[in-house]
């Protein structure tokens, strides 16, 4: 199926075969090393799209990115990367939603959001 966008042609991929390619942009980055690893989540972190994933996720990224193991990271890039649309993320992390269950019994999310929760004070 091809669509006209802003004169250019785009393909629309079935959403099937886009998880194979991000799991394969994930065995890929697993290669990366642990510091270049934090260095792009550093980056990724503080470049979000909305200011306040800038300044909630950047700040927990700038303080605890260098402490996290790699499995911590893994987990972090999967919930910074993953399939939460960036005001879900800022709902989840700020307690303004519930987040899914997935999120609520994920160490690395907990630590996000005391962090927030830590700001607000």
């Amino acid at each position: 199926m091809f669509t006209k966008l802003t004169g250019r042609v785009c393909t629309l991929i079935p959403r099937s075969h886009v998880r194979r390619y991000f799991c394969t942009i994930n065995v890929e980055m697993k290669k990366e090393g642990i510091e270049k690893q934090r260095a792009r989540l550093l980056y990724q972190s503080k470049k979000r799209g909305i200011l306040e994933n800038d300044i909630l996720i950047g700040g927990f990224a700038e303080q605890n990115l260098k402490t996290l193991s790699q499995e911590q990271l893994d987990r972090y890039d999967a919930i910074i990367n993953g399939e939460h649309m960036e005001w879900d993320l800022f709902y989840y992390v700020s307690g303004k939603k519930p987040a899914p269950k997935n999120l609520q019994e994920c160490e690395v999310f907990q630590l996000i959001t005391q962090y927030a929760n830590d700001k607000k004070k």
